[in-house]
């Protein structure tokens, strides 16, 4: 199961529990986390309800230490994507599924397509865009082109899931 984002969907990580029930199979859960620094400026009002520390990035990128703002930000993002995965994992237990989590930052399509090269052993991928292109009620409001890319760049198939 590949997550793009900070909190994965429940709905989509159950699909992929019961998946790997149905087929006896395990779940490798990779969480993908793109620092993007351009969004910190505009986003630093809404981030401050949420986290403390990315206001600390949002400074360093205004005084243009965009590498040391970007790492801190993937620290703090790493964090909280870790915190939101544990708290779906006893699904995954509770159903007697073993699982292996691996945590990444960068761009969702080469990150993917790395993990999969590195582990032959995967055999289909649950694709969680968390949202991405999608308002708060679920209503498409733009094409993702994501899920195509990926798509094109595996060799194995790709479940994409719209919740």
């Amino acid at each position: 199961m590949a997550i793009d984002g900070i909190t994965p969907n429940k709905k989509i990580f159950r699909y992929a529990v019961q998946l790997c029930q149905q087929i006896r199979a395990g779940l490798n859960i990779l969480q993908i986390i793109r620092p993007e620094i351009k969004k910190v400026r505009k986003k630093a009002d809404n981030a401050r309800k949420y986290f403390e520390g990315f206001m600390v990035v949002a400074t360093f990128a205004e005084a243009g230490e965009h590498e040391t703002a970007k790492a801190m930000m993937t620290q703090e993002m790493m964090a909280e994507a870790f915190k939101n995965i544990n708290r779906l994992l006893p699904e995954s237990e509770k159903a007697g599924i073993p699982y292996q989590l691996t945590m990444r930052a960068g761009n969702p399509c080469k990150e993917i397509k790395n993990y999969i090269k590195e582990h032959r052993d995967v055999v289909l991928a649950i694709y969680d865009s968390n949202g991405e292109g999608h308002d708060a009620r679920g209503v498409v409001k733009k094409k993702n082109t994501v899920p195509k890319k990926i798509k094109r760049a595996l060799s194995i198939p790709v479940v994409t899931i719209r919740c």
